[in-house]
C-alpha cells in the first residue's frame, strides 16, 4: 500500500475525496469536539464573525464526536 492510500484509509476513512464533505459551524465559535457528529475525516470550519475564532478548521478523528483542530485563525 502506496503513501497516499495509507492517508486515504487512516485519515480519511478511505473516503478518496475529503473535500467533498465539508461542513460548517456558524452559531458560535466553540470547539465541536464532543458536540458536533461527522464521518471520520470530515472538516468542519467555524464560521462565526461575532468572535476572533472564526475560520478555524477541525478534522474528525473518529467518525463520532471526537474532533481536533488543524487551523487557528487567530
Amino acid at each position: 500500500m502506496g503513501l497516499r492510500e495509507q492517508l486515504i484509509t487512516h485519515v480519511f476513512a478511505g473516503n478518496n475525496d475529503p473535500f467533498s464533505t465539508i461542513i460548517t459551524q456558524v452559531d458560535s465559535a466553540t470547539s465541536p469536539n464532543g458536540v458536533t457528529t461527522a464521518p471520520q475525516g470530515t472538516f468542519l470550519i467555524i464560521d462565526y464573525d461575532g468572535d476572533n475564532s472564526d475560520k478555524d478548521v477541525y478534522i474528525n478523528t473518529d467518525g463520532s464526536t471526537a474532533w481536533t483542530q488543524i487551523h487557528n485563525d487567530v
